[in-house]
């Protein structure tokens, strides 16, 4: 790894999916919430995309999972509907299963303009992608390991054929976070912000091939959560700063 290498992964880091599971452990264990962070990382993430939209508002569709990754999506689809955008969310799931912070963030972005539909076919998405100005990808987030499988797999050959412009959140849907590789179908994004540090994956020339224009945001993750892991805070991500890469 060269110096310039080395430098830009101490500005921005450099995490793996494991860490960052490790460093949300941690900030829970010094009292702050994932609820917390959702809420930061989905305003970062309504932040990048108003940028892409040119501060114009703009019809915007939501592509979700019930995770971590669809909650921040959700969260933005608020701040987004608040800033004056018509607003739709696809939260790919069995409704039965949509359950805890999902459901919380669902009912809060219907609560405020956004029209959410939780749905399992595939199909059902593919009718609504082609009439926005922007898709969030917030299906799959950092914790994937192997290819995605259906029905997320088909939704995500949906999105790159419809030719729509995608912002991906923290890592395009199908990408492995910490290697970079793609070993099933995997988005290929216009945009991506990521949360709290640059993913490890990011860096590699897969990772940014699917990737696009790269952000890194500042969510607020805790020193403390940090320094419990041995972990270096990357040095520009402070300040509430949504930073281009």
């Amino acid at each position: 790894m060269s110096t310039v290498d080395e430098q830009l992964r101490a500005r921005f880091g450099a995490v793996t999916s494991e860490q960052v599971a490790a460093l949300d452990h941690a900030a829970t264990e010094c009292g702050v919430t994932v609820m917390q962070l959702m809420e930061v990382a989905g305003w970062q993430v309504a932040r990048s995309a108003w940028a892409a939209l040119h501060e114009q508002p703009a019809e915007i569709l939501v592509v979700s999972g019930r995770g971590n990754n669809g909650g921040d999506g959700l969260v933005a689809a608020r701040h987004l509907a608040t800033w004056g955008c018509p607003v739709r969310v696809h939260m790919l799931a069995e409704p039965e299963r949509v359950t805890g912070l999902a459901a919380q963030h669902a009912e809060s972005a219907r609560a405020n303009g956004v029209e959410v539909t939780v749905s399992n076919d595939a199909d059902d998405l593919s009718a609504q992608l082609h009439s926005a100005s922007l898709v969030l990808d917030g299906l799959l987030g950092t914790g994937l390991t192997s290819a995605p499988r259906e029905p997320q797999a088909s939704t995500i050959r949906a999105l790159n054929a419809s030719g729509m412009r995608v912002l991906s959140i923290d890592v395009p849907s199908g990408l492995d976070a910490s290697s970079g590789e793609a070993p099933g179908a995997c988005v290929k994004a216009a945009v991506t912000c990521t949360l709290a540090a640059m993913k490890a994956g990011l860096w590699s020339a897969e990772g940014r091939s699917h990737a696009g224009r790269l952000f890194v945001a500042d969510i607020g993750m805790p020193a403390a959560a940090w320094q419990r892991n041995g972990l270096a805070r990357p040095t520009d991500v402070v300040g509430g700063a949504l930073l281009p890469v």
